[in-house]
């Protein structure tokens, strides 16, 4: 997410209903009063982005915030909090999650294959809005299977995320994106 000025107004979405624009600091203020739930999001020029991710931006939030308060996420887990999370079987520490309407590939440590797309101006992690993917591929391979998850990079390049899960955990993650009416193709 882009650095958000606090004097900026935004359109806030709840549900299917648009308030605002209305000032960065009250959405912020909304959010730790509880006023703005995971329902909330706001349009931050590029997408509809939920306004819970605010509390996880040290830039925006103000020096009195309550520590107390943040998630604790446990260092052998994902990096996110996520609703759902598959642990990469061929990468410790690179994850596929469901985090609100996003499905994100993150973590691990750099490998050829990221350099690659580094090169070619790809990024090699990140989080794809479930409205903007193209398809998530799965491919059975010997041991595990291949997920590659693909989407728009400007008007028209394609961009892929990849990670190897288990065949139980390819199963889940399956079927909550055809729960999410998300195409699924598979070889």
């Amino acid at each position: 997410m882009k650095d958000i000025e606090k004097d900026k107004k935004f359109p806030v979405k709840v549900d299917e209903k648009i308030y605002g624009p209305i000032q960065m600091d009250r959405i912020i203020s909304d959010v730790k009063n509880g006023e703005l739930t995971e329902k909330a999001k706001f349009w931050d020029g590029e997408d509809w982005v939920p306004v819970l991710l605010l509390t996880n931006d040290k830039q925006i939030i103000d020096d009195d915030w309550d520590d107390s308060t943040e998630l604790s996420i446990d260092e052998n887990g994902p990096p996110l909090n996520a609703s759902s999370a598959w642990e990469d079987v061929t990468r410790k520490g690179r994850w596929i999650m469901m985090y609100g309407d996003h499905l994100v590939i993150e973590g691990g440590k750099m490998n050829i294959d990221d350099m690659n797309q580094i090169v070619v101006g790809e990024p090699r992690g990140g989080g794809i809005p479930l409205s903007k993917i193209i398809n998530v591929h799965f491919k059975k391979l010997e041991k595990h299977v291949e997920i590659q998850a693909s989407s728009f990079h400007k008007m028209y390049e394609v961009y892929s995320l990849k990670c190897f899960l288990s065949e139980e955990d390819s199963e889940e993650l399956k079927k909550e994106l055809e729960d999410a009416n998300v195409r699924i193709t598979s070889s």
